[in-house]
């Protein structure tokens, strides 16, 4: 009786650890979260809301192997097992959540490695800064790749759905070497997902190896045309790798280094920008196939809007251009619009019945879009929009 119990909580643990069903279910907007759950609560339960779950390895309870921790090879084992629950509790909650962690190796703390390591990058011998107290790593060397490379395969084992790759850079030949042995070492079902950073497009080098991009803030700030940024954006989105997990990012505040290390309002919350959080939700939900996240700024700190809740099912079509700035979607259970920053008059939109936003409460059969707005248009009994 007691070889049979083990056994079933063996099989129960495995059915826990399994990867994520992630693409298919998951009905619309999908939310991500970026390194912070939801602010001021860093529960299980609140990670767990996220349809996309990302966060540092020590998020998930694991510790490096050796120290310095820049010449680890793995997690330690106590570590391991820790990690293994979390993902558990985390896939008990929400099933269809892939769950990465992000693996540092663009810059890390100067007591990573040793000041004279060959993998820092230097200039005239010195070690390049990146954040203030923090150094960038030598990406020409293919050793210290080698190694990320072996710490990818590391969060495998531990039973994560993926990894996320901060700092994408147009390094197109280290960089495609060094996916090409992720690839080899985790084979074709692990996920990847990496930042692009503020950059549109200039990345598509790596996406077939990829499952996603994030889209930090950046693509959208004082941006007034289009047509471009969308066709950069589309064109990726159809090199990337099935299932496709690409995260759009607005940030509230979007001063020039609002949240960076060392700014003394890192962590504080900006004044509310409601108009940009309903016109970027609405760019995601029409222009592609996106999870979505509305952040503090570079904290990635983010609050839980009443909008995220108002699950509207699955797209019933592509997203459809209207003008230069409008876009629309329909969905199992809604119409999505978006007036884009920068459109030259307001947009009006008319329903054979009534309908309810869910980013304002407004509820009629006629909608009025502002430039730079949006709208998520709820429809009862089933109505068509016109």
């Amino acid at each position: 009786m007691e070889c049979s119990l083990s056994w079933w909580k063996t099989c129960l643990l495995w059915l826990l650890l399994a990867p994520c069903v992630c693409e298919a279910a998951t009905p619309y907007p999908r939310i991500a979260m970026l390194w912070s759950p939801v602010r001021g609560d860093r529960s299980v339960e609140s990670m767990a809301r996220h349809d996309l779950i990302m966060t540092g390895v020590g998020g998930f309870g694991l510790r490096y192997d050796r120290q310095p921790t820049g010449l680890a090879e793995g997690f330690t084992a106590d570590s391991v097992v820790q990690a293994r629950r979390r993902i558990a509790e985390l896939r008990s909650l929400r099933p269809n959540a892939p769950i990465l962690a992000e693996l540092y190796f663009y810059e890390y703390g100067e007591s990573w490695l040793p000041e004279d390591h060959p993998w820092w990058l230097r200039k005239e011998g010195k070690r390049q800064q990146f954040w203030p107290g923090t150094y960038r790593m030598d990406w020409s060397n293919a050793e210290f790749r080698r190694h990320v490379v072996r710490l990818t395969a590391a969060l495998k084992e531990v039973g994560l759905d993926g990894v996320f790759y901060d700092n994408l850079r147009e390094e197109p030949e280290p960089w495609v070497a060094f996916l090409k042995e992720v690839r080899q070492a985790v084979g074709d079902d692990f996920l990847l997902l990496a930042n692009s950073g503020y950059a549109v497009g200039k990345h598509d080098f790596a996406a077939p190896y990829l499952n996603g991009i994030m889209y930090e803030s950046g693509w959208s700030h004082g941006r007034t045309e289009w047509d471009d940024c969308i066709a950069k954006m589309r064109r990726t989105e159809s090199l990337l790798r099935r299932p496709t997990i690409s995260v759009i990012e607005r940030f509230e505040d979007t001063g020039s280094r609002a949240g960076w290390p060392g700014d003394p309002d890192r962590g504080k919350k900006p004044p509310a920008d409601p108009q940009a959080r309903r016109w970027s939700l609405c760019f995601a939900l029409t222009v592609g196939d996106f999870y979505y996240l509305f952040a503090d700024n570079t904290s990635h700190q983010h609050d839980w809007y009443p909008e995220y809740d108002a699950k509207i099912g699955l797209p019933t079509a592509p997203g459809e251009q209207v003008s230069s700035h409008v876009w629309r979607r329909t969905y199992q259970k809604a119409l999505v619009v978006v007036n884009l920053p920068g459109a030259a008059e307001p947009y009006e939109i008319a329903l054979d019945r009534p309908a309810v936003d869910s980013l304002t409460g407004r509820t009629g059969t006629r909608f009025h879009l502002a430039p730079g707005d949006g709208a998520v248009l709820v429809w009862q009994n089933g109505s068509a929009s016109k």
